[in-house]
């Protein structure tokens, strides 16, 4: 494992590399969301994770980026590392980073996964990020987390997380400030890709949750649909695939990539 620290002009990325192989970046607001993932894809890729600018241990000088200018972030990164592609696998936030990066910076990308993301809210969706938004504007991070872990596991498996809630809120949760959550997710609410996110010029691969409530099954498809000759995925699990079903998110990825070269 490489951990370091590039410098950007307005703050820092800080990073972590594993693996040899062709480039796969995991991305999500902070890195530590794939730890069921980079032991076994670093066997054939340098799996790279990292905290976007304004989160976790990457400094921003200009306060919270908009997910385009955290798109020009990931661009950044590649370059200094050395790589002028890379595959990009994008989870929840990091999925609409990954959109933006698709659309700008087209010409970096050797593959496309988005996970547990939307192209735009809309019914449902729009309800629960409004909710969760207005728990922000109050500054109640109590109930917000309430709400919130609700849509993270399946019902199958919230026995689980109500047994390690505290583990989980420590790991998934904790590091954020009311400021940060509130740039996620006001972002989240205008997020509207269906005018721009055409035709990447890549193997794209959409990844959706049966049972997630925040981002349904139909939202998935919506994605999808946006994407000629993108490969569908629905997995047995709530909103974050990679944490509750990581052997068959895994195994759906490696496929994918594997074709993808």
């Amino acid at each position: 494992m490489i951990t370091d620290t590039v410098e950007l002009k307005e703050g820092a990325i800080r990073y972590r590399a594993r693996g040899e192989g062709p480039p796969l970046v995991l991305l999500t607001t902070l890195g530590g969301t794939w730890m069921r993932q980079t032991a076994v894809l670093s066997k054939q890729y340098t799996v790279i994770t990292y905290d976007m600018r304004g989160f976790g241990d990457s400094p921003s000088t200009t306060g919270f980026p908009t997910n385009a200018e955290h798109a020009d972030d990931l661009a950044e990164l590649l370059t200094a590392l050395g790589h002028d592609k890379a595959a990009v696998a994008g989870l929840s936030h990091g999925g609409l980073v990954a959109q933006h990066f698709a659309a700008r910076h087209p010409e970096r990308l050797s593959a496309l996964a988005l996970v547990a993301t939307f192209a735009k809210a809309r019914e449902s969706t729009e309800l629960f990020l409004r909710m969760l938004y207005g728990f922000l504007e109050r500054d109640d991070l109590a109930n917000f987390w309430e709400v919130l872990k609700s849509f993270l596991f399946s019902a199958a498996n919230y026995e689980v997380l109500d047994r390690r809630q505290g583990a989980l809120k420590q790991a998934m949760f904790d590091q954020y400030t009311t400021a940060a959550l509130r740039s996620i997710y006001g972002q989240a609410r205008t997020h509207d890709s269906t005018t721009w996110l055409t035709e990447p010029p890549c193997p794209t691969l959409v990844v959706g949750g049966i049972q997630d409530m925040l981002f349904p099954v139909v939202a998935t498809e919506e994605l999808a649909g946006l994407v000629p000759g993108a490969r569908t995925v629905l997995l047995p699990s709530a909103h974050i695939p990679p944490v509750e079903s990581p052997r068959l998110f895994n195994d759906a990825l490696l496929d994918f990539l594997k074709e993808a070269r």
